[in-house]
């Protein structure tokens, strides 16, 4: 097996954690903020989703590094935030696109977060370069299509 084959589904793979963990947390954070705000009568803010954010943040910036690192895709300053940053793409396109503002299938969500980091793995490697920077367009054209047309139908 080539070894790039073996760097891309590790990616996949840490793709995938980071994309369990954000719905994980997100699913989380939801939860404590309607259990916070049920007896409310006025307009209720906390603090859950933004903790939900930044303990994704916190636990999936170094599941991603740690994995790139041992996959040696290079050079970790710009493959672990151009990971994360893309992933974080998805999710809000994702999550724009549902009813109840989250991605509505688990399958759904961790599939296409795990797009992001093998995406930028593909990126990193000299001889496939141009066609990871045409995934990533494709990839981003077709979600930011999908917001446009969400926004115009609805």
């Amino acid at each position: 097996m080539s070894k790039i084959y073996g760097v891309l589904a590790g990616s996949a793979v840490a793709g995938a954690v980071t994309g369990w963990l954000a719905r994980a947390l997100w699913l989380w954070a939801i939860a404590e903020d309607a259990r916070s705000c049920e007896d409310s009568t006025s307009l209720c803010l906390t603090f859950y989703p933004l903790v939900g954010i930044g303990l994704w943040v916190l636990l999936g910036v170094p599941v991603l590094w740690l994995a790139l690192w041992i996959l040696d895709v290079r050079p970790l300053k710009a493959t672990v935030p151009a990971s994360f940053l893309l992933q974080w793409f998805i999710i809000a396109v994702l999550a724009g696109l549902s009813r109840q503002d989250l991605p509505e299938s688990m399958a759904l969500s961790v599939g296409v977060m795990a797009v992001g980091p093998v995406l930028v793995a593909l990126c990193a490697d000299p001889a496939r370069r141009r066609a990871g920077l045409a995934a990533v367009g494709v990839l981003a054209t077709v979600c930011l299509s999908l917001v446009w047309f969400s926004i115009h139908v609805s």
